[in-house]
């Protein structure tokens, strides 16, 4: 009986800690709070006046990755979802390397090595405006690091689950 408690308070715990969530975050609470409740983000940057861009990637069960800016008091002033089209336009091929795609959309859903063509690419899992699974690749070069392109395909990941329809 005794390893049944714990073991269902070791369930409760875990059940709790996954309600945790970006769209819980209101306008206002603290970045302590925030990191209290969702762990540490995938990148923070301090910006010039101090105050704070937090990246959460929900990335590879969700299609979302939230960016948070906190002001220099600590207190929520912005918060999005970074995966749409505004924010991809955003990207500079021949500018911007991994780190910066990293810190700019968190951490991928996967990553690709293609040795042969001497590229690496990352990809992220969205939805666009309509709802509809989608996946933004960006690839680059890896004699530099540079990002060489972005493109936007059907979310691999919803095509492999029509793999095991067995119908």
């Amino acid at each position: 009986m005794n390893y049944l408690r714990i073991f269902l308070g070791a369930l409760a715990i875990v059940f709790l800690s996954a309600c945790a969530h970006p769209d819980l975050i209101k306008m206002n609470d603290t970045y302590d709070h925030t990191v209290s409740e969702l762990g540490k983000p995938d990148s923070e940057v301090t910006l010039a006046d101090g105050s704070k861009r937090v990246v959460y990637s929900m990335q590879p069960m969700e299609q979302r990755s939230y960016l948070m800016i906190f002001d220099p008091q600590g207190h929520l002033v912005f918060k999005d979802q970074l995966l749409q089209q505004k924010y991809f336009n955003q990207i500079k091929p021949k500018v911007m390397d991994s780190e910066d795609i990293y810190v700019m959309f968190g951490r991928p859903c996967e990553t690709w090595h293609y040795k042969l063509l001497g590229e690496h690419t990352y990809m992220y899992r969205y939805q666009d405006e309509a709802g509809f699974p989608m996946a933004l690749w960006v690839d680059f070069d890896d004699k530099d690091d540079k990002v060489l392109r972005y493109v936007l395909s059907i979310d691999p990941w919803s095509q492999r689950d029509s793999d095991w329809d067995l119908n």
